[in-house]
């Protein structure tokens, strides 16, 4: 007996190649994202090598701080800024610089001896806008010797010392870097 013209050709089982298959490519996507992963870690730590705006470094343990800053006060939008939103209004400037590209930053100390960001950018134009061209941040550490670091809520980490302020963005950008003029 001869089949029929009329029935299709018998079909081969495919379940178990298509599964075999599903398998493989998993496998060789899961190790091209696991490599893609590290190339773009090894990409942000070189890109950023010493990247110390973590480590907290303590004040040293002398008289200068324990009756806390007497420096001149930190400007007066800065002061207005910390007393509308809950922080100490006493703040006083421990260090400030000017940048190449018209940038002041001031690290200002209250009595408690925390430490405050406060940045403006194109001071010259002498507008001082907290949501504009200012940045006001709370925590603030000392690194050193005129070396201070603070972070973002965004995560980005802003170094300043007698020499630079560094800027690094949390999306891997390349860092912004900018030559100190002047400082006291």
């Amino acid at each position: 007996m001869t089949p029929s013209d009329d029935l299709s050709p018998p079909r081969r089982p495919i379940f178990f190649p298509v599964v075999i298959a599903t398998v493989f490519l998993t496998i060789i996507g899961m190790t091209a994202g696991f490599v893609l992963g590290e190339r773009h870690r090894d990409r942000l730590r070189a890109a950023d090598p010493q990247d110390t705006t973590d480590i907290v470094t303590p004040y040293p343990a002398d008289s200068s701080y324990a009756s806390g800053p007497s420096g001149a006060l930190c400007p007066d939008e800065t002061i207005a800024f910390a007393a509308a939103n809950g922080y100490p209004a006493d703040l006083r400037q421990i260090f400030k610089a000017v940048t190449n590209n018209d940038t002041n930053v001031w690290i200002c100390e209250d009595s408690n001896g925390q430490l405050y960001y406060q940045s403006q950018t194109k001071a010259s134009s002498g507008v001082f806008d907290q949501t504009a061209n200012a940045l006001f941040l709370p925590r603030a550490n000392r690194q050193g010797d005129n070396e201070y670091s603070a972070v973002a809520s965004d995560g980005a980490k802003f170094l300043i010392n007698s020499k630079q302020l560094r800027i690094t963005f949390p999306d891997g950008r390349k860092p912004q870097v900018n030559s100190v003029e002047s400082w006291e």
